[in-house]
This record gives C-alpha cells, sequence and structure tokens, in this order.
C-alpha cells in the first residue's frame, strides 16, 4: 500500500458518477506546487461524502489522504489517489464564496441614549 498525503488547490469542479453497482463517488484534480508554474497534479477519486461535493471548487485548498496509484500515460505520469480522508483548508475562493453584507456604520445618535421613558 502507498498512502500520500497531498495539500493543494482543487483544479476544477467536482464530478458526481454513479458505479455500475449503485454507488456514488466523486472525483476531481489537485494541483500541488512548490512555486508558481511548478505543479504536480493528482486526480482525487472516493466515495461520495454527503454534501462535501457542493465545496469542493475550483480554487478550494485541501488535504487529501489516500492510497497512490501511479502509472504512464502518454509519457506523462497519471497519478491517482483513491481517497480515504479529505479535508477542506482555508476559506471558499471569493469567485464562488456567498457575498457577505457589512453591518451599516452606526450614526452618532444611535449610540446616545434613547430620551423615552420605559417601565418594565
Amino acid at each position: 500500500m502507498k498512502q500520500i498525503t497531498i495539500i493543494g488547490n482543487i483544479g476544477s469542479q467536482a464530478i458526481r458518477r454513479t458505479t455500475s453497482d449503485g454507488r456514488e463517488i466523486m472525483s476531481f484534480s489537485v494541483a500541488v506546487s512548490r512555486k508558481e508554474g511548478d505543479a504536480t497534479w493528482f486526480n482525487c477519486v472516493g466515495l461520495l461524502r454527503n454534501n462535501l461535493i457542493d465545496y469542493l471548487v475550483k480554487g478550494q485548498g485541501v488535504c487529501v489522504v489516500g492510497d497512490l496509484s501511479a502509472q504512464v500515460y502518454k509519457d506523462k505520469p497519471d497519478l491517482t489517489v483513491n481517497i480515504d480522508r479529505i479535508e477542506l483548508i482555508g476559506r471558499r475562493p471569493e469567485e464562488n464564496a456567498a457575498p457577505v453584507e457589512s453591518a451599516p456604520e452606526p450614526t452618532p445618535a444611535a449610540n446616545e441614549p434613547s430620551q423615552e421613558n420605559y417601565t418594565f
């Protein structure tokens, strides 16, 4: 068994598939790089995890642990990780994140004590 831990960014939205025996699986690619432009790509495949697939979007940081299988295809390495564990890292990429509304700045009048009298 060749187990590997990779930390990188997802290359494209995860895909949901159903196997011939009815199991749902997910697959996506992860780029691992030490410096800009020098990336190693891994294909990640595993059983579908609840609603996790909705968060596996392009640019999202992930840590994937699983069994590594390596083959050569058209003179390039084909590295596939069969997922045992997956963890989201960092924030969701800005282009896919829901907009965040900020609270309005308080006005000076809002900070002053109220002139009304209340009886409890």
